[in-house]
C-alpha cells in the first residue's frame, strides 16, 4: 500500500488534497495510507522514513517547504517529494532538494492525476522495501537498498546495512523470501546478501566490500547465476 504525507497551513488546500487522493485511488479500485500535517515541523518531528510521497507545501506560517525538504533529506533520499505552491518561482529550488514534481495552486484534478501516475511509474520502477527493524525498544526503518547483507547470530538476525549495524528476532526464511524479489539471495542458510552490495566473489566467498561471507557448495552456482543475471551477463 502506498503511504503518502501532506504538508499545508491551509486546511482547505489540505482537504482538497486529502479529497483528490482518495478520488484518484478509489477510480482505480486500489487503497492508500494518507497521514496530513498542517505544519513542517510536526512532520519533521515524527518522521520515520516511512512515506513513499510527500506533498509538500512551499509557503507555511511557521515553516518554508524548501528548508523543511532539506532537513527531511539528511534522513531520507528515497521519498518522492512534489511541492506545492501558487507561485512557479519555487520550482527551480526544489532541485537543490532533488523534487520530483511540482503543483501550482489551486490544484486541478487533471494536472494532480497525471503528475501522481508519474510519481507512481518512478516508485514502481525504483522501489526498494522499508524494512521495520526493532531495535533497544524502539523502530528504525532501513531501506532494503541500504542493507548489505543479513546474518543469524545466536538468537538474532544481524542486519548489516549503510547506516550500521541493527539486531532484531526474526527467521532468516522468511526474510529471505520477503526480500526474494529485492535481489537478495541466501549464500548459506544462516546469511542472506543484497546483489546491490557484491563487489565480487573469490573462491568460496561473495565480497561485499570490506566484508567477506562464505558460500556454501550447494548454493554456489544458484549465487553466481543471480549475479550475472543482476549485472546483465545472461546466464
Amino acid at each position: 500500500m502506498v503511504r503518502i504525507a501532506i504538508v499545508d497551513d491551509d486546511r482547505e488546500d489540505l482537504e482538497l488534497l486529502q479529497e483528490q487522493l482518495r478520488r484518484y485511488f478509489q477510480s482505480r479500485g486500489e487503497d492508500c495510507s494518507v497521514f496530513p500535517f498542517s505544519d513542517g515541523e510536526d512532520l519533521l518531528q515524527t518522521y520515520s522514513a516511512s512515506y513513499d510521497i510527500l506533498f509538500l507545501d512551499v509557503e507555511m506560517r511557521w515553516s518554508n517547504g524548501i528548508d523543511v525538504a532539506r532537513s527531511l533529506r539528511d534522513r531520507d533520499q528515497d521519498t518522492v517529494i512534489i511541492f506545492v505552491s501558487r507561485l512557479a518561482q519555487y520550482a527551480v529550488e526544489g532541485y537543490s532538494v532533488n523534487a520530483f514534481d511540482y503543483i501550482l495552486k489551486p490544484v486541478e484534478y487533471s494536472s494532480f492525476e497525471k503528475k501522481l501516475d508519474r510519481a507512481l511509474r518512478h516508485l514502481a520502477s525504483h522501489r526498494s522495501h522499508k524494512i521495520r527493524i526493532a531495535s533497544g525498544g524502539d523502530y528504525i526503518w532501513l531501506s532494503s537498498d541500504e542493507i548489505c547483507y543479513i546474518e543469524v547470530y545466536g538468537h538474532y538476525l544481524v542486519y548489516h546495512s549503510t547506516r550500521g549495524d541493527f539486531s532484531t528476532g526474526g527467521a532468516i526464511n522468511a526474510v529471505a523470501e520477503e526480500l526474494a524479489p529485492l535481489h537478495f539471495i541466501q549464500c548459506t542458510r544462516f546469511s542472506l546478501v543484497n546483489l546491490k552490495h557484491v563487489t565480487g566473489v573469490d573462491g568460496d566467498n561473495v565480497i561485499l566490500g570490506r566484508d567477506q561471507l562464505p558460500i556454501s557448495r550447494r548454493r554456489r552456482k544458484e549465487l553466481l547465476d543471480a549475479l550475472l543475471r543482476y549485472n546483465g551477463g545472461g546466464v
